[in-house]
């Protein structure tokens, strides 16, 4: 026999506590789930040793070393880069410093031209292309790569700054490691504002996940403001062939590539020295624009774990 409820109310809490309960559920089992795996990569950040460049043995040989910057609409931040690479303790000489000027519409190109230094290159993209493209950056950095003189590129971005001993850093760790790719860390410069502050402790995580990840050769991750690898290998894997239809990746899709090929030769720099500091996005808005971007690329990958 069938008890039918007199009360509709009743039946109507019953069914929506039995909702409650199995969103409760999902949502502990989910955040079990995120402690467990934020578990597991803080074991595996804690294995990756410190390193005091210093301690490294010097660089053998001429080492020539290229930093590419792509740059578009950056005149409030370029200059404050370029000071910071102009203070570098690496040999001048074995150094240069190439600037891509990608269809800036303020006075990025200007502010280059103006700042001086001999080993200081400006070129422009609208140079060398006329049709509409996917990946303006990537081929900002292509380009600059094709015409530059170093054997270890090193990339950052034009609202990057970077302690004097950055390029010394990664030249003897690559050297020492015998790497073909190199991640290292970035940080946000706070203002005290909820927004600098927050982007500061998120990118504290993703730097974390980074170097667990290289460590474990778990995935790939890394970021384009602070990455160097041989220019050999850029060439070997094919730059960014096959990569290039989609607008962003010009830092993970790239590492992919490589630790495809040279899984051993893939490190993370965990060096304060090596660090870079880059600017907090300036409205929530654009923050959450630049993770959309960055998720944009996840399946783009063939390693389906990334």
């Amino acid at each position: 026999m069938v008890i039918k409820s007199q009360n509709p109310a009743l039946f109507i809490l019953a069914y929506f506590a039995a909702i409650m309960l199995i969103l409760f559920s999902v949502t502990a089992g989910l955040l079990l789930i995120y402690a467990v795996l934020i578990g597991y990569y803080e074991l595996w950040w804690a294995e990756i040793p410190v390193v005091f460049p210093k301690d490294l043995p010097p660089v053998t040989g001429e080492l020539k070393i290229s930093v590419i910057i792509p740059a578009r609409n950056e005149e409030q931040n370029i200059r404050k880069c370029l000071s910071s690479l102009q203070k570098q303790t690496y040999p001048p000489a074995l150094l240069e410093i190439i600037v891509v000027n990608d269809h800036s519409t303020d006075n990025t190109a200007l502010v280059v031209e103006n700042f001086g230094g001999g080993n200081i290159r400006l070129l422009h993209l609208s140079d060398y292309i006329n049709d509409p493209i996917n990946s303006y950056k990537k081929k900002a950095i292509e380009i600059a790569i094709g015409v530059s003189s170093g054997e270890l590129i090193i990339t950052t971005d034009a609202d990057c700054t970077a302690g004097e001993d950055w390029i010394a850093s990664l030249a003897r760790f690559y050297q020492q490691q015998d790497a073909v790719f190199i991640a290292a860390g970035v940080k946000i410069s706070t203002n005290g504002s909820l927004l600098s502050l927050f982007q500061s402790l998120d990118f504290l995580t993703l730097q974390g996940i980074t170097g667990a990840s290289v460590h474990k050769q778990f995935h790939s991750m890394c970021n384009g403001a602070n990455m160097a690898y041989a220019k050999s290998v850029f060439y070997e894997v094919g730059g960014f062939q096959g990569i290039d239809r989609i607008a962003s990746g010009d830092d993970m899709l790239l590492m992919h590539k490589i630790f495809l090929k040279h899984p051993e030769r893939v490190f993370f720099l965990k060096a304060v020295e090596a660090t870079v500091t880059t600017q907090p996005e300036k409205t929530w808005q654009a923050f959450i624009n630049q993770r959309i971007r960055w998720a944009s690329k996840a399946d783009k990958y063939d390693d389906k774990r990334i």
